[in-house]
Parts: structure tokens; sequence; C-alpha cells
């Protein structure tokens, strides 16, 4: 039987809101990436630097995580929009090693421009995975309870499919 893992990466929460609710909702382990040293979330800088990071290819050192990454073939990847991509401690995770010959569905969170984040993380998961799925959720903020239906089929069919 496939083991599922929701692997997120969250600044302001939004993110971490739609991973704990698909994980509660299916009874998955969740587990959120966090980098050493993280952005503060406060004031326009936090777009700057954050902007920076993406564009300089940084890849951040993160705190371990509990899980054994080893025990999933399936993980439910989740990220926010940061310059149109994924966040960079998405990036250490699939370039850093720590995901390899996983099956991989991603979902990102962005308040109406999702950029070319679909596209970059799809071809960052193919490198050492097999890409799975996608979805794109707009405005967790706002339009939570709307959200939280989509992510959860759209997760169900997912943990389903890999069954």
């Amino acid at each position: 039987m496939s083991k599922t893992l929701v692997l997120f990466y969250s600044f302001e929460g939004n993110t971490r809101k739609v991973a704990e609710f698909i994980s509660q909702e299916l009874g998955l382990i969740s587990e959120e990436l966090e980098p050493v040293k993280d952005l503060k979330s406060t004031g326009f800088s936090k777009y700057i630097w954050g902007g920076k990071q993406v564009i300089m290819g940084d890849k951040p050192e993160l705190i371990p995580i509990v899980s054994n990454i080893d025990d999933y073939d399936t993980v439910i990847l989740g990220s926010p929009v940061w310059a149109g991509t994924f966040a960079p401690a998405i990036k250490t995770a699939l370039e850093g090693g720590k995901l390899k010959s996983k099956k991989i569905a991603y979902f990102y969170c962005h308040d109406g421009g999702p950029g070319k984040s679909d596209a970059k993380c799809k071809k960052a998961i193919e490198i050492n995975n097999e890409f799975i799925s996608s979805i794109g959720l707009e405005r967790v903020k706002t339009n939570y309870e709307s959200v939280k239906l989509e992510a959860l089929n759209w997760a169900r069919e997912i943990v389903t499919d890999v069954l």
C-alpha cells in the first residue's frame, strides 16, 4: 500500500492551512519545511528579500523534518508563490537530495499571480521524481471555504490514484 506525506513550506500561513486541512481530512502525516533562517513576514521588505532569494536561486538550509522521507512513496508538496515560482525551501527539498524517486503532486497558493510556478515546479520535480498533478489555489485567506474543498477533492484523487 502506498504511503503519502504532505510536505509544505508556508510563509504567512495560507499554505499551512491548506496542508493541515488535507492531512487531517485524509488521515495523512504532514510536515512543514522550515528554513534555519527564515524571512520576517512584515512590511514590504519581505517581497524584496524573498524575490532576491528566488532570483539568486538560493537554497536555504532546512531544519530536519521528523518523518523519515524514505517511508513514503508519494508526496503532496505545497508552496506559496514567490516571484512567479515556488519558494526557496521547496527548491532545497527538491534539489538537495531530500526527495528522490517519489510520486509528487504539487499545490501552490497565490493571491492572483501564479506566474510560472506550476511549470517551474513540474520541471524541478521531474529531475529526480515522477510528477503526478498540480493545482493552484487562489486567495486562500479570503476564499478558504471554497479553496479547501477544491484542495481536498484534488488530494483525494491523488491518494486514490496511487493506491
